[in-house]
C-alpha cells in the first residue's frame, strides 16, 4: 500500500496543523471549564521537547468522562468554525473507539485499509471509573479488547496484498472472521460500540476511587489512582502552554519507564500510517482514492 513520509517543509506544515487544532480545544476546554491533559507520548513530548516528539505525527489528550461528555453537547450546539469533532458513533466507516477533533478543511486517509476521510486531528482519549479491584479490572480490560477488535474488523476493507499476506501467513482464522464481519457491516459495528459502551459506563467517574483509560494502550497499567489525575500544571507546548497532570513524573514512569532517555535511532520513527494528505481542502473518499490509483499507475 502507498504511504506518504512527513518530512521537510511537510512536517512543518503538519506540525503547525495539529497544533492549531489543539490551540483550538484548548480554547474551548478554558472557555467551558473542562478539564484536560496533554497526554502519553505527546506528554513526553512536552516535558522533554516543549513539543511534539521530532519524529511524532500525532497529539493526544485526555479527558475525565464527564467532561467529555459536555465536550460533545457544546460541539454539537455551538460554531466551531472550520473544528468538528468525529466519533464512532456519528461519523459513517470510523474504525476507531475514540474521538478526535478535527480540522475540517484539511483531507487524510490514513489506510486504503480504511474508507474514512478525515481532517488534521488530535486524538481525544477518556478517563472512565473502573472498580477498585484489579481483578474485576482486569476482566474488563479483557471484555473491552475482544470488542474492540471485532469493530475494528468489522469497519476494514482488506485490500488484496493484506489478504494475500494474511493467506501466506496461514491466518485463515483471522479472514473468515473478516469475512463474516464484512457481511453486514454496519450491523455489527453498532452491535460492537454498544458493547464497547456498556463497558466504558460500568462504573461512575464521579463516584469511583480508581479510573481507567480505554482503549488499552498499556494493558492494565492505564488503571490508575483518580487522585493521580486530580491536580494539574501548565507546561510549554509548541507555541502553546498545556495542562498536564501535576504527577506527570510518576504517570509517565508508569507508561514508558525512563521517558527522559532518548529511544534507539531506528525506533525513532512515527508508527501511523498515512495513505494520502491534503493541507488545502477537504476532499471526498471516492477523490481521494482516484487520486491514489492514479500515482500508483505513474
Amino acid at each position: 500500500m502507498r504511504q506518504v513520509v512527513v518530512q521537510g517543509e511537510l512536517r512543518k506544515q503538519w506540525n503547525e496543523c495539529i497544533t492549531d487544532v489543539l490551540r483550538f480545544f484548548i480554547e474551548l476546554c478554558k472557555e467551558h471549564g473542562l478539564r484536560y491533559f496533554i497526554a502519553y507520548g505527546s506528554a513526553i513530548g512536552a516535558i522533554r521537547h516543549k513539543g511534539i516528539i521530532p519524529w511524532d505525527d500525532d497529539i493526544d489528550v485526555v479527558m475525565p468522562r464527564p467532561d467529555f461528555e459536555r465536550l460533545k453537547e457544546i460541539c454539537a450546539t455551538v460554531d466551531t468554525g472550520k473544528y468538528e469533532l468525529i466519533g464512532p458513533y456519528d461519523t459513517p466507516n470510523y474504525y476507531l473507539p475514540f474521538a478526535k477533533m478535527c480540522n475540517k478543511e484539511t483531507t487524510l486517509l490514513e489506510s486504503e485499509e480504511y474508507h474514512c476521510v478525515l481532517g488534521m486531528y488530535i486524538d481525544i482519549f477518556i478517563y472512565d471509573g473502573m472498580s477498585d479491584d484489579i481483578d474485576v479490572a482486569r476482566r474488563y480490560l479483557k471484555r473491552y479488547c475482544k470488542y474492540w477488535h471485532r469493530f475494528t474488523v468489522a469497519s476494514s476493507y482488506y485490500p488484496w496484498e493484506k489478504i494475500k499476506m494474511k493467506l501466506k501467513r496461514g491466518e485463515i482464522k483471522d479472514l473468515i472472521h473478516y469475512w463474516l464481519l464484512s457481511l453486514n457491516r454496519g450491523y455489527f459495528r453498532k452491535r460492537f460500540l454498544s458493547k464497547l459502551h456498556s463497558i466504558v459506563h460500568a462504573f461512575d467517574y464521579d463516584s469511583s476511587q480508581t479510573i481507567i483509560k480505554y482503549p488499552p494502550g498499556y494493558d492494565e497499567r492505564e488503571v490508575i489512582p483518580k487522585t493521580m489525575v486530580e491536580e494539574s500544571i501548565e507546561v510549554p507546548f509548541e507555541t502553546l502552554n498545556v495542562s498536564i497532570q501535576k504527577e506527570y513524573d510518576a504517570l509517565l514512569r508508569r507508561y514508558f519507564g525512563d521517558y527522559m532517555t532518548f529511544p534507539p535511532e531506528q525506533e525513532q520513527h512515527s508508527h501511523h500510517l498515512i495513505a494520502y494528505i491534503n493541507l488545502e481542502k477537504r476532499e471526498s473518499y471516492e477523490e481521494v482514492m482516484a487520486k491514489i490509483k492514479s500515482l500508483k499507475k505513474n
